[in-house]
């Protein structure tokens, strides 16, 4: 190789050093891009759940407040019949009668009384969910309002992230028309594949990207800058910083 035509290798090896930063960089941002819309999923799926905890505690209350009327009614019912069967033991003929009416009444006034202690548990039930329904409300509230200010923040996030994108590959788009075209096409394959880095220095005597160690042969060729080097473990192109 002529020392033109490792002048030029050299050149161009820095252009693509220089390309390998800015593609980082773009890398970056789309991989930032590509994950909003399933971390904006995330969050609705958040809200979904705490949503769910209100929700439960609504329904719980308003299935106390349907047993508390429930057992209002029947007592209503139940005291209406206590009545009626009062006034009926005044038209009763025989002690006998007269006796199991008492004897009937009895019971059912015993049925009032446990429907009235049913009716005081479930009224002190219904205060309790209530005041659960209040509390998980106040904290749902408070959780969903966090949650839709991230939403904002990303949503802002994301047009910030496009425009910078859209910088960095104008950027590239004329940083490679100085690129050589059989390097440039090398690299790009190996860009592709290995997520945006295709380029790596050598680091400690050591591939920069898979960490793996070179042999020396190898670590002289890149120091020579004769030809483009690839690491024999993850085929990334190898690069010295010096």
């Amino acid at each position: 190789m002529s020392e033109m035509e490792q002048a030029n290798l050299v050149d161009e090896i820095k252009k693509l050093i220089e390309l390998q930063e800015l593609d980082k960089e773009i890398f970056t941002l789309k991989r930032d891009l590509e994950s909003i819309p399933e971390r904006l999923k995330e969050f609705d799926a958040l809200i979904k759940e705490k949503e769910s905890i209100f929700k439960d505690s609504d329904e719980k209350l308003k299935k106390l407040k349907l047993k508390g009327k429930d057992k209002e009614l029947e007592l209503a019912t139940k005291e209406q019949t206590i009545a009626k069967q009062q006034n009926q033991l005044f038209q009763l003929k025989t002690n006998q009668e007269y006796t199991a009416m008492q004897k009937e009444i009895e019971s059912m006034k015993a049925d009032k009384s446990v429907l009235e202690e049913e009716i005081i548990n479930v009224l002190d039930e219904t205060e309790k969910a209530e005041k659960e329904l209040a509390d998980n409300k106040k904290v749902y509230q408070q959780e969903k309002g966090k949650i839709e200010d991230e939403k904002k923040t990303i949503e802002q996030n994301k047009g910030k992230l496009e425009e910078e994108s859209k910088k960095l590959e104008t950027q590239r788009d004329q940083l490679v028309k100085n690129v050589n075209a059989n390097m440039l096409a090398k690299y790009e394959k190996i860009l592709k594949a290995k997520s945006g880095i295709a380029m790596v220095p050598i680091a400690d005597d050591a591939c920069g990207g898979c960490n793996m160690n070179l042999p020396p042969q190898v670590i002289n060729e890149v120091y020579l800058k004769k030809d483009l080097i690839l690491c024999g473990n993850c085929a990334r192109i190898l690069y010295s910083k010096e």
